[in-house]
């Protein structure tokens, strides 16, 4: 700032400061009711706030991107003092929506404590005396989410003792209370318990979003503020297998400012009164960039340029580097990324500058944050871990990744003008054993087939594949029940559609790819159902189908990199007693062109029996053994179950011993001619909580067979054939015991 600027202000500052304090007279603020809604009024003139929440007097530069108020969220601060705030707010025309900080019940203040609730009530007195003439008051907010993780209902009768008293010793300043999120419960409370509010506030991030449908669904009338807003909150993304959160990136964030105002608030007036984005500043809640619209250094990221525009009606001159894409090893921060020790890979972040300025680069390494603080609470700062990250000033670099543990990298840049981009990838680390055995961080996961009645993959006229409402539902099903990880069978076009739609919903689903191999020789004296030989020219056309499944099945692992986390090359096309046979050399063929063209590992599923007896030739060639154990097709008892399955993984270990293993089927029917008694529910529910125990245990990830019952199999003419009753679902999508237990221990 110029000197001459400087004293210019200096000599404002303090003629607000050293003049009678008495001379400075209040600015009516009122809420009116108008033929187009709800008005703000500030001296009997309409007032639209163009707001942020700022803990630290920051207000020039508020002011000079077009901002006209801000809200804090205390008056007794060490940090900031509130007369210093509220002057200078003064001197640059920025009104302040004032916070009384009454203390929350999660910090262990109990609101069925007379004496306390009456000594801070005494004390939001004191501090509504001091302030409640300053012409740069706007409104009182009365405590900020007290709603956060509350249980006693006092809090609001509490509430309202402090807005009554701002009526009696304040007639000229509305009163409110921020909620956090929009809560039916919060507003009825306000509604029966604390009727002196003059409005309510709330607080939302990916929230505001559906606003507007929530405002109209609780039908609810009243003039309102949103006193935060903006990116969307760590608790509402998409998160990694090991359920750390994918923070947006700086320029994501800037589209999020942009659409939070013109698609939602902008069309809310008439009762939106007023909104404060948030935040005009920079902290650590989980990481450093997730919601200030600052670096720590103080640089400006893309989101005030998108403030600046939203405030002002044009861009400022200078603008933002932006940033359009971060990668490691390769892939973006969704692909749940999982690396070993010691290995070095490459990072790399694109970015782009309006201005053409010459960009600088900063790169930083932190452990994965581990905090459990709620409502914006107080969170540490995490140190950097140096000496990782070969050039730390680079686009592009190499990290030697560190010991086991869960970790974020971030990445700066900088156009020396005042102004950064930033982004960040959290990534996992662990030894190839855990890697491979323990499939993106899931130890339960299930195989799918969405065929449902009338549908099926090919019975000779074609398939008649489920449509994407079909899939999408059995999709929700499955990460409702806490399945985050699915196996596909084949390459063909229900796969296709079930990847697409995992993509275009967003949903938090990983996959296991499947390759289909068909008969390449005819095993009708092995196997019990195939009664004649199958014909040559069909053995031949097999060949040519199987190659195009291999080939589709590459392209999909490619297009579908940040989704398929493995692929399977065949499906029981070893096992002896099969139909659909194909000669192990074969089969290796097949692996090795697959791993040649994709990045994901590779494997093959088989039976236990053929991996442990044949398997090898073939274990030398995959990433991971994939294996298949049924005790109840051996005649096993429920209670002999989980120690057959365990002595079948055993013996595949001992005839194996430097591969990881991964079963990918195991199950039990729940009817079945071939079982009788013990095809049931309850066995069902016994088999799955055995095996996830054993999973946890061993950290070693199981496929359960499998989702939904699949009518289309076996024959036509038993409805009770084993193989069409393995599901967790039956075929009309509800569920049985095992489902039914599980999401009620996910709802604990």
């Amino acid at each position: 700032m110029k000197l001459l600027q400087l004293v210019i202000l200096a000599i404002v500052l303090a003629a607000c400061s050293s003049k009678d304090k008495e001379t400075m007279s209040p600015i009516k603020v009122e809420i009116a009711s108008t033929d187009f809604g709800y008005q703000l009024l500030r001296d009997g003139e309409p007032y639209t706030v163009r707001g942020a929440g700022m803990a630290i007097d920051d207000i020039e530069r508020f002011a000079a991107h077009g901002g006209n108020s801000i809200r804090n969220w205390t008056t007794t601060g060490d940090h900031q003092s509130t007369q210093e705030l509220l002057d200078v707010a003064y001197a640059h025309g920025v009104t302040v929506a004032l916070c009384l900080s009454l203390k929350a019940e999660r910090w262990g203040f109990d609101y069925d404590d007379a004496d306390a609730v009456a000594a801070q009530l005494q004390a939001m007195r004191e501090e509504v005396i001091k302030y409640r003439d300053h012409p740069a008051l706007l409104v009182w907010i009365i405590g900020n989410e007290l709603n956060h993780s509350y249980t006693n209902p006092r809090v609001w009768d509490a509430i309202n003792d402090v807005a009554r008293m701002i009526h009696e010793l304040d007639p000229n300043h509305p009163a409110t209370t921020a909620t956090e999120g929009f809560k039916q419960d919060a507003i009825d409370n306000i509604a029966t318990r604390a009727p002196d509010i003059d409005f309510v506030s709330f607080q939302l991030y990916g929230e505001l979003f559906v606003l507007p449908e929530r405002i109209a669904a609780a039908q609810f009338k009243l003039p309102f503020m949103v006193t935060e807003w903006g990116t969307v909150g760590y608790w509402e993304v998409d998160k990694t297998t090991w359920d750390a959160p994918i923070e947006r990136t700086s320029s994501e964030k800037a589209g999020l400012f942009l659409r939070g105002q013109q698609e939602i608030l902008d069309s809310l007036k008439g009762q939106l009164i007023g909104s404060y984005a948030f935040f005009w500043g920079q902290k650590q809640e989980r990481t450093p960039t997730w919601f200030g619209v600052f670096s720590e250094q103080g640089e400006e990221t893309e989101a005030v340029d998108a403030l600046h525009y939203l405030w002002i009606g044009a861009w400022p001159d200078k603008r933002s580097p932006q940033v359009r894409a971060i990668t490691l090893d390769g892939k973006d921060p969704k692909a749940s990324v999982v690396l070993s020790p010691g290995a070095r890979v490459e990072a790399r972040i694109e970015v782009v500058d309006p201005d053409n300025d010459s960009l600088t680069y900063h790169w930083e390494l932190k452990r994965e944050s581990d905090a459990t603080q709620v409502g914006g609470d107080h969170e540490e700062s995490i140190a950097n871990l140096d000496g990782l990250i070969e050039n730390t000033g680079a686009a592009n670099t190499f990290l030697a990744v560190p010991e086991p543990g869960k970790y974020r990298l971030f990445a700066y840049a900088y156009d020396g003008e005042g102004h950064a981009a930033h982004a960040n990838f959290p990534f996992q680390v662990g030894d190839d054993a855990s890697r491979q055995a323990l499939l993106a961080g899931e130890v339960m996961a299930v195989a799918y087939s969405g065929f449902r009645e009338g549908q099926h993959p090919d019975r000779g006229e074609g398939a008649r594949n489920p449509s994407d409402d079909e899939i999408l539902e059995d999709l929700q099903i499955m990460l409702t029940h806490g399945f985050k990880l699915i196996r596909l069978y084949d390459a063909d076009e229900n796969s296709l559609a079930t990847l697409r739609i995992i993509r275009e919903h967003h949903l938090p689903i990983k996959v296991l790819l499947g390759m289909w191999l068909k008969a390449e020789y005819s095993n009708h004296e092995g196997c019990p159902w195939l009664h004649e030989p199958i014909p040559d020219d069909e053995l031949a056309r097999n060949v040519s189908l199987n190659a195009e499944q291999v080939q589709r099945g590459i392209a999909l692992a490619g297009k579908y990199d940040d989704i398929v986390i493995a692929v399977n090359v065949g499906n029981e096309a070893l096992v002896d007693w099969n139909d659909h046979m194909v000669p192990v050399e074969k089969v290796i063929e097949y692996v090795r062109r697959v791993r040649e063209q994709i990045d994901q590992p590779v494997t093959v599923a088989d039976n236990y029996e053929w991996w442990k007896r044949d398997g090898a030739a073939l274990a030398a060639e995959v990433d991971f053994v994939g294996i298949h154990t049924y005790p109840v097709w051996e005649n096993k008892s429920i209670d002999e179950a989980m120690a057959y399955t365990i002595e079948n993984i055993d013996g595949v270990r001992a005839a194996l011993p430097d591969k990881a293993i991964v079963i990918l089927e195991a199950g039990w029917a729940t009817a079945a001619t071939e079982f009788g008694e013990r095809a049931n529910e309850a066995d069902q529910s016994h088999y799955f909580k055995d095996l996830r125990a054993w999973a946890d245990a061993t950290k070693t990830t199981i496929f359960f067979f499998e989702a939904f019952d699949e009518p289309w199999k076996g024959s036509e003419f038993d409805p009770l054939g084993a193989e069409k009753h393995w599901g967790l679902f039956n075929v009309d999508r509800t569920p049985k015991q095992a489902a039914r237990e599980i999401l009620a221990e996910i709802s604990q």
